[in-house]
């Protein structure tokens, strides 16, 4: 990480700890509370640091709403054996008889 980048990521870390969630994944980190958050730690952010931080947040609830629907769609098992005539009429019997 360049250095400039390092002091923004450790105050996106820091705001991320504090966010809050909606039962359904993380809120976004609003200017309200990175307003807060700048004015009490003494912090004048910049133009391209306060850019980075929203970009950062955006990325984050991405990658948290992707790993969410990742775990929804159940994984696919599939059997290791050859599928036979025996087998398919085995599972899937013959009801006219």
């Amino acid at each position: 990480m360049p250095a400039a980048g390092e002091q923004v990521w450790y105050w996106f870390r820091e705001l991320d700890c504090q966010r809050t969630s909606n039962g359904f994944g993380p809120n976004a980190i609003g200017f309200q509370a990175i307003g807060e958050w700048s004015r009490l730690r003494g912090i004048t952010l910049r133009q391209w640091q306060l850019d980075a931080i929203i970009a950062m947040d955006l990325k984050r609830r991405e990658l948290v709403a992707q790993k969410a629907a990742d775990k929804e769609q159940p994984e696919q098992q599939v059997s290791e054996r050859p599928l036979t005539s025996r087998l398919f009429d085995a599972i899937f019997p013959n009801k006219r008889k």
